[in-house]
C-alpha cells in the first residue's frame, strides 16, 4: 500500500497537469517559508531574498521536470517565456499566501500578489533600507490602492524604518495599521527597535507601554526588549525603575545579560549613586545565571564614583578591573580627568593624564579637551599652550573643538598673532575651520581694537565658503565702536542688511555706542529711534551710554530728557548713568538738580555707590560749600558706603576753596586713618588751602612734604605756590620755585608752564623790577613758551615807569610781532608809551608810536591788576583747587588775560 501511495505522490509531483503544478508550487512554498521562519528566529533574512529564493527553486524544479520529459532536446526559452511568466505570477501568489500563513491559519492565504506588486514590494524594501520614508510610504499606498494586501514583511519594514529614523509616531502608526490589517503579529525585532527609539528620545513611559503590550500583540519579550527599557531608565538616571525592570526580567524567566546590568550601572552613575553601582557590579557574578562584568560595567562604576567626587574610590576600581585581567580604557581615566577639570583641579587632572599614559593607554583628543576647557575658563593661556604642545608631541591630532578652545583663549587676551598662528596650524594639519573658529578669532580683533583684522577675518570666512552670521557682523560692528568710528560701523550695518540678515539689539547697540563715544549724541539718538522702529527692545545699558555721553558734554537738558524716556519705557538706569548726570550737574555747580537726581535714583531702587556720593561732595566743593560736602560724607558713611580718594579729595578741595587750611588738613588726616593713599591732587588741594589762607609757609611745606612722601609734584603744585608768592608781592620767593623748575631738577617736569612764567613776570613787574620781569619773559620765549598779551603789556608798563622807553618800545613792537593785540589806553598801552616819549621831548618817537597804533588792529584795555590763569586755570576747572588770588596773565591763553 505504501509503495503505491508513494508512486501516486511522485506522479502528482512530477506530472505536467495544472493540478500537479499547483501542488508542487504550494508544497515548495510552504517548506521554504517554514525554513526561513526558523532562520528568522536567529538571523533576520530580508523578505525580498526569501521571495526570490522561492521563485528560483520553483523555476528550477519546473525546468528540470520539463527537460526530463523531453529527453535531450534543448529548452527553448523563447517558446516557454509565456509559461514562465504565468509561473512567476502563480509563484508570487503562492509566496504571499505562504508568508501570510506564518502565524495565521491557512484560510488567510487566499490573497494573491501580481508580478507588478512584487516589484513594488522590492522598491518599498529598498526605500525603507535607504531611509527614504516618503517614497516607502508612497509605495505602500500604491500597493494598497492596487487592491492587494501587503504582507507582514512590508509593514515590518516601515515600522523598523521609522524607528531607525527616530520617528516614534510613524512607527506606532504602521504598527497600528498592521494590527488592523489582521495579517498577524509583528516580530520581536520591530518591537525592540520601537522600544529602543522611545528610550533614545527619553520617552520611558512609551517604552514601558510597548514592552507591556508585547504579549497582547502575540510577541514574546526577550532580553533585548527589556534591555531597551533599561536603557531608557539609564538615560534619565532612574535607578529604582531600572532595578524594577531587572527584577521583572528574572521573574519572567529571562536571564539578564551584561548589557542589562551595564544599563542599571549607568543609571546609578547618572544619579551619582556609587554605592548602588558597586552593589550591582558585585552581584553580577553571584547567583544563578552569573555574568562577568566587562570594561563598560567597571567604567560605569568608576563614573559613578568620580561624579560623586570620590576619586580615591574611582582609582580603587581601576586597580580591581586591572587585577581581574580587564584592560582599563580611555573612558576609565577620562571620567576622572573630566571631574577634576570641572572642579578646577587642573594639576590633578593633568596628573591622571600622565597616569593614563604610564598605564600604556594613550589619551584621546577628548581627554585633552577636558583640561583645555578648564584652562579656557581660568584664562591660563600659558598652561593651555604647554598641554597643547604635549598633545602634539604624543601624536594626538587636535580636532576643531580643541583648536577652538585655544582660539578662545587667545581671543580673550586680544592676541591676534597667536590666533593667526593657530588658524595656520589648522590648515597644515587638515583640521576643519568652521564658523565657530572664525567667529571666535574675530573676538581677538575686537579685544585688540583691530578693525582691519576683524574685517579681514570676515572676508576670509567668505573665501572658505562659510556664510558670516549676525554674530560675525556684530563682532565687526563692536570693533568699529571700540575704535570710535561710527561711519565705518554704519557701512557694515548697511552690508549686514544687504546680506539678508536682520540686525539685532547688539547690532544697533554697537552703532549707538560708536556715536556716543565720539560725542555725537544726536546721531546716537537717531539709531535709538531706528532700533525702536525695528521692534527691538532698547536696553537700559544702551540708553545709558547716550545719557552718559550727553552728560559728559555738559548737555544736562538732553541727558535729563533721555533719562525721562527710560523711565517711561520702564527701563532701569544703572548707577553709572545716574552718576554721570549728577556729576554733570555738579560740574555746573547746580547742587539742587544734582540732589534731585540723587533722590530720584533712590526712589527707583538704584543703590547709590561711592561715585554717587562723591559726585554730590564734588558739587558742594564746586560751590565752596564745605558744610554741604561734609554732610554728604556723613550720609555716605551712614549708608555703609566707604569713601575713596576722590571723595576725600573733593572735601579737601572744598576746604581749600574756602581758604580753611586747618579743616583741609583735618580731612587729610582722616583720609590717612582710613588707609587711603593721597595722590598729587590731594596735596595740590592742601597747597592751595595754604595759599588761599595767605599762609605761604604752609603751602611751601606741603610742596616739600609731597616729595618726601613719594608723590611727584606736577606743574599745578609749583604754579600754585609761585602764583601765591606773586600775589603776596614776594617775587623773590616765586622766582626761587620757578628757578628750580627751570633748572631741570624737578623730576617729571620738562620745563615750567606758561602760567608759572606769567606769574613771576607779572610779580616782578608789579614790584617795579623791569630787569627781572624782562629776564623771565625772555626765558619763557627762549623755551618756546608763547608770552601772553598781559605779560608783554606788564613788561612794557614797568619799563615806562622806570624810564626805559627804548626797551618799552622794543617790547611793544615784539608784542605786535607775536600777534598780540596792544591795548589803546592804560599802562603798557600805545597811549602810555606815546605820552612817555612826549614827556621826554621825543615827539618824533611819540608820533611813530601813534602811527603804529593807527595801523595796528584795535586791542583791549588792561589795568595793572589784569591777570589770566592760562592752562593752569583750566586744570583747576576740572576739579582741582583754584590758585589763590584773582588772576595772573597766562601764556597760551590770551582770552583769559584781558577785558574788552
Amino acid at each position: 500500500m505504501a509503495p503505491i501511495l508513494m508512486e501516486k505522490c511522485v506522479a502528482i509531483f512530477s506530472g505536467s497537469s495544472h493540478m500537479s503544478s499547483v501542488v508542487r508550487t504550494g508544497a515548495l512554498a510552504i517548506l521554504t517559508s517554514a525554513a526561513f521562519s526558523f532562520v528568522d528566529c536567529r538571523l533576520p533574512v530580508p523578505a525580498a531574498f526569501e521571495e526570490l529564493t522561492i521563485i528560483a527553486l520553483l523555476l528550477l524544479v519546473e525546468l528540470g521536470l520539463q527537460s526530463q520529459r523531453k529527453g535531450s532536446q534543448p529548452i527553448s526559452f523563447k517558446k516557454e517565456s509565456g509559461a514562465a511568466k504565468s509561473l512567476a505570477k502563480k509563484c508570487a501568489a503562492d509566496i504571499v499566501s505562504a508568508s501570510s500563513n506564518r502565524n495565521r491559519d491557512a484560510h488567510a492565504a487566499s490573497s494573491t500578489l501580481p508580478t507588478d506588486q512584487l516589484g513594488l514590494a522590492a522598491k518599498l524594501q529598498a526605500a525603507a533600507k535607504a531611509g527614504d520614508l516618503v517614497f516607502a510610504e508612497a509605495t505602500m499606498q500604491k500597493m494598497i490602492e492596487a487592491g492587494s494586501r501587503p504582507g507582514i514583511v512590508s509593514y515590518g519594514m516601515l515600522i523598523s524604518a521609522h524607528a531607525k529614523a527616530g520617528n516614534i509616531s510613524g512607527s506606532e502608526r504602521w504598527l497600528e495599521a498592521l494590527q488592523k490589517s489582521g495579517l498577524g503579529s509583528p516580530n520581536a525585532i520591530c518591537m525592540n527597535m520601537l522600544i529602543s527609539t522611545c528610550a533614545k528620545h527619553g520617552d520611558i513611559e512609551k517604552a514601558e507601554k510597548w514592552l507591556q503590550k508585547m504579549p497582547e500583540l502575540g510577541v514574546d519579550k526577550d532580553v533585548m526588549s527589556y534591555n531597551a527599557v533599561l536603557d531608557a531608565c539609564a538615560r534619565i538616571g532612574d535607578i529604582d525603575r531600572a532595578e524594577g525592570w531587572l527584577r521583572s526580567m528574572r521573574e519572567h524567566g529571562i536571564s539578564p545579560n551584561v548589557v542589562s546590568f551595564s544599563s542599571v550601572l549607568h543609571a546609578c552613575a547618572k544619579a551619582s549613586e556609587p554605592a548602588r553601582a558597586e552593589h550591582w557590579l558585585e552581584s553580577m557574578s553571584l547567583g544563578q545565571g552569573a555574568t562577568e562584568p566587562n570594561a563598560i560595567c567597571y567604567n560605569a562604576v568608576i563614573h559613578a564614583c568620580s561624579k560623586a567626587g570620590d576619586i580615591v574610590r574611582s582609582a580603587y576600581w581601576i586597580d580591581i578591573m586591572s587585577g581581574k585581567g580587564i584592560q582599563p580604557t580611555v573612558n576609565s581615566y577620562s571620567t576622572i580627568i573630566d571631574k577634576l577639570a570641572k572642579e578646577g583641579d587642573v594639576e590633578g587632572a593633568e596628573e591622571w593624564l600622565e597616569r593614563m599614559a604610564s598605564a600604556g593607554i594613550e589619551a584621546d583628543v577628548v581627554s585633552y579637551n577636558m583640561i583645555l576647557c578648564n584652562h579656557g575658563k581660568s584664562g591660563d593661556t600659558d598652561r593651555a599652550a604647554v598641554l597643547f604642545e604635549r598633545m602634539l608631541s604624543r601624536g594626538v591630532t587636535p580636532n576643531t573643538v580643541c583648536f577652538n578652545l585655544m582660539l578662545n583663549l587667545h581671543a580673550r587676551t586680544g592676541d591676534t598673532v597667536s590666533v593667526r598662528r593657530r588658524l595656520k596650524e589648522m590648515e597644515t594639519l587638515g583640521v576643519s575651520i568652521d564658523k565657530v573658529s572664525c567667529n571666535t578669532s574675530i573676538k581677538a580683533f575686537v579685544k585688540s581694537s583691530d578693525v582691519r583684522g576683524a574685517e579681514h577675518m570676515l572676508q576670509e570666512m567668505c573665501r572658505r565658503g562659510l556664510r558670516p552670521d549676525i554674530f560675525t557682523y556684530n563682532a565687526v560692528l563692536a570693533t568699529c565702536a571700540r575704535v570710535k568710528d561710527p561711519e565705518r560701523a554704519e557701512q557694515w550695518m548697511r552690508r549686514l542688511a544687504a546680506e539678508g540678515l536682520e540686525p539685532d539689539a547688539s547690532s544697533y547697540g554697537a552703532l549707538v555706542d560708536a556715536c556716543s563715544q565720539v560725542g555725537d549724541v544726536q546721531r546716537a539718538e537717531v539709531w535709538l529711534e531706528k532700533m525702536a522702529r525695528a521692534g527691538l527692545q532698547v536696553s537700559g545699558a544702551t540708553y545709558g551710554k547716550v545719557v552718559e555721553a550727553a552728560a559728559k558734554l555738559g548737555d544736562v537738558a538732553r541727558a535729563e530728557r533721555l533719562l525721562a524716556r527710560m523711565d517711561d519705557a520702564k527701563l532701569e538706569a544703572s548707577s553709572s548713568t545716574y552718576n554721570a548726570l549728577i556729576s554733570a550737574c555738579a560740574k555746573r555747580g547746580n547742587i539742587e538738580t544734582a540732589e534731585r537726581w540723587f533722590s530720584h535714583m533712590a526712589t527707583c531702587g538704584v543703590q547709590a555707590d561711592v561715585a554717587s556720593y562723591s559726585a554730590m561732595v564734588h558739587a558742594c566743593a564746586k560751590a565752596s560749600d564745605v558744610h554741604g560736602a561734609e554732610i554728604w560724607v556723613q550720609k555716605m558713611e551712614a549708608a555703609g558706603v566707604e569713601g575713596n580718594v576722590v571723595t576725600y579729595n573733593s572735601v579737601i578741595n572744598a576746604c581749600a576753596r574756602s581758604g580753611d587750611a586747618v579743616r583741609a588738613e583735618a580731612w587729610f588726616n582722616k583720609m590717612l586713618s582710613k588707609g587711603i593713599e593721597p595722590g598729587v591732587f590731594t596735596y595740590n588741594s592742601l597747597i592751595n588751602a595754604g595759599a588761599k589762607s595767605d599762609d605761604l609757609a604752609r603751602a611751601e611745606r606741603w610742596l616739600e612734604v609731597m616729595s618726601e612722601n613719594g608723590v611727584q609734584p606736577d606743574d599745578v603744585s609749583y604754579s600754585t605756590v609761585i602764583h601765591a608768592c606773586g600775589t603776596k608781592q614776594q617775587p623773590q620767593r616765586a622766582e626761587k620755585w620757578l628757578a628750580k623748575m627751570h633748572s631741570g631738577k624737578c623730576p617729571g617736569l620738562e620745563k615750567p608752564s606758561a602760567f608759572c612764567f606769567n606769574s613771576v613776570v607779572q610779580a616782578w613787574a608789579r614790584a617795579g623790577d623791569a630787569n627781572r620781569s624782562s629776564h623771565w619773559l625772555t626765558a619763557a620765549l627762549h623755551d618756546g613758551t608763547e608770552g601772553s598779551a598781559a605779560s608783554f603789556s606788564s613788561v612794557v608798563a614797568v619799563h615806562i615807569r622806570d624810564g626805559s622807553l627804548e626797551k618799552a618800545d622794543q617790547w611793544l613792537r615784539q608784542m605786535i610781532s607775536a600777534g598780540h593785540p596792544v591795548p589803546r589806553t592804560g599802562s603798557g598801552s600805545f597811549d602810555a608809551l606815546a605820552n612817555a616819549w612826549q614827556q621826554h621831548g621825543e615827539r618824533t618817537r611819540a608820533a611813530a608810536v601813534r602811527q603804529l597804533a593807527a595801523e595796528a588792529p584795535s586791542g583791549p584795555t588792561y589795568s595793572s591788576s589784569d591777570r589770566g590763569f592760562g592752562g593752569a586755570e583750566r586744570q583747576w576747572q576740572r576739579g582741582g583747587a583754584r590758585p589763590a588770588g584773582n588772576g595772573g596773565g597766562g601764556f597760551g591763553n590770551r582770552s583769559a588775560a584781558w577785558r574788552p
